[in-house]
């Protein structure tokens, strides 16, 4: 497995660099004191690098509190994936965990134990591979394959039920988002499973991200979910627009960066608006579906897409500097 990983960062390396390296931008006078990462989800070598000048969780009536360990130092490293495991045995899976290993903690993008995230299967082949990561992992969970399954076994699993009592530093609550901080940021997992059951509504979510974006507006910002407002279009996927008052929320509050998941692809954006109009003070966008499950072909374009990889598994790196980020899809 390592040496098809490194097989994989040479071959692609030079022809992404290529691309990524040309992609960063300078701030505007707007967000030189703040930086909002929103995260989806996807092994080659990419990089970039943009410079710039609260923990609580709610669902309709809950909140919770996580306060897990920041990293020290003013320097963060930061993985993030989703998409991940098939019910066989996958090389390609233990790769990516070994990857997203080094980071000091993970974002987790959902869709992490495919077909139905039945507790046997997390058992059985999520836990083997991805398990020793979740005590630092902070997860979403995705409509299809993780919060629609009956038992509830994916919550079960990340809040200390599978095997090996393998346990998220937050406690996961049904179609529920959850924010924390560490160092300078502030990170915010928004459950867009509120978009395909009838757990949750889409405006209470609303609600409280505006609540939760008002308490915590000096903070550098990472928010995240799985299924991908900006997107282009896949074999399976397109555009999820139910989750657009969040994104029109994460736009005018300048959020600089959202990650998303769900399509299996690597594909990066440049800034725009809800509009998915061209605005130099919009967020950076990444689709990172790429953990270990099977990729998806392209069937269009999206405006703005600056980068894209359906033919690569890989994990997103991002380090998160005092006022500054950079990136790098491994």
């Amino acid at each position: 497995v390592t040496v098809m990983v490194n097989q994989l960062e040479v071959s692609m390396s030079t022809r992404d660099n290529m691309r990524e390296n040309t992609a960063s931008r300078l701030p505007s006078q707007a967000r030189n004191k703040k930086i909002t990462l929103v995260v989806s989800i996807g092994l080659a070598l990419v990089t970039g690098a943009i410079q710039f000048g609260s923990a609580a969780s709610q669902g309709n009536a809950a909140s919770q509190q996580p306060t897990p360990p920041a990293p020290t130092g003013s320097v963060m490293r930061v993985a993030a994936v989703g998409d991940i495991h098939d019910e066989e045995a996958s090389p390609v899976a233990a790769a990516t965990a070994a990857e997203a290993a080094r980071a000091d903690f993970i974002l987790g993008l959902g869709d992490y134990q495919y077909p139905d995230g039945a507790m046997w299967k997390y058992n059985s082949y999520f836990d083997k591979d991805w398990g020793p990561n979740v005590p630092k992992m902070y997860p979403v969970l995705a409509p299809h394959h993780d919060q629609d399954w009956t038992d509830a076994d994916p919550l079960r699993y990340f809040n200390g039920g599978g095997v090996h009592g393998y346990k998220s530093p937050v406690r996961l609550q049904p179609y529920t988002p959850y924010s924390f901080d560490k160092g300078s940021w502030h990170f915010i997992a928004l459950p867009d499973t509120c978009a395909r059951t009838r757990g949750c509504r889409i405006g209470n979510i609303t609600s409280w991200l505006q609540q939760d974006l008002d308490t915590h507006a000096n903070l550098c910002t990472i928010a995240y979910w799985h299924q991908p407002y900006f997107t282009s279009t896949s074999s399976s996927h397109g555009q999820e627009a139910s989750i657009k008052p969040w994104v029109d929320l994460l736009v005018a509050r300048h959020v600089d960066i959202i990650l998303q998941g769900h399509n299996h692809f690597y594909e990066r954006f440049a800034p725009q608006n809800s509009a998915r109009e061209p605005d130099p003070h919009g967020p950076q966008a990444f689709v990172v579906g790429t953990g270990g499950k099977g990729l998806f072909k392209f069937e269009d374009t999206a405006p703005n897409s600056v980068t894209r990889n359906n033919s690569t598994y890989g994990v997103l790196h991002l380090t998160l500097k005092d006022g500054s980020y950079d990136w790098k899809f491994v």
